[in-house]
C-alpha cells in the first residue's frame, strides 16, 4: 500500500510492506505528525518518507522515517509489537534531530558572518 499526501507543507509519502493500514490509521498518523509540521515550515522544501514493515516472524513492526530537507537528510527508525507506537517514537527522534539541525545551521551563519568581517554585536 502507498500513501501520498503533498497538501501540506510537508509532503508525506507513507509505504507498507507485509501489511495494510487502514483509513482510520492513516488518519492517525497523519495527526500523529503535528510536532513535526510546524517546524519544518521553516524549509522551502520537506520530504517526508514513511515505511512500515511488518515483521511475522517476531510480530513486531518497524517503522522507518527519513525528512529530506535542503542539504540535509534526517532519518529514524523503531521496532514495536504496534506500529503507531513505533510511529510516535520515530516522529519525536525526528523532532530532537531537526532541532539540533536547526541550531548547528544558525550557528553556521554566525560563523560565516564572523569571518566576512559582517557579524554585528
Amino acid at each position: 500500500m502507498q500513501y501520498s499526501d503533498q497538501s501540506y507543507d510537508l509532503r508525506i509519502e507513507l509505504d507498507t510492506k507485509n501489511c495494510e493500514l487502514s483509513p482510520a490509521m492513516v488518519e492517525r498518523y497523519e495527526t500523529g505528525l503535528e510536532p513535526l509540521r510546524d517546524p519544518v515550515k521553516k524549509f522551502p522544501v520537506s520530504d517526508l518518507y514513511i515505511t512500515v514493515t511488518y515483521q511475522a516472524r517476531s510480530q513486531t513492526y518497524r517503522v522507518k522515517t527519513a525528512l529530506v530537507l535542503p542539504g540535509r537528510t534526517l532519518a529514524a527508525g523503531d521496532v514495536d509489537r504496534y506500529s503507531y507506537t513505533a510511529f510516535e517514537r520515530c516522529v519525536r527522534k525526528l523532532v530532537r534531530k531537526l532541532e539540533t539541525y536547526q541550531e548547528s545551521m544558525s550557528a553556521t551563519s554566525e560563523l560565516a558572518k564572523h569571518h566576512k568581517g559582517t557579524h554585528q554585536d
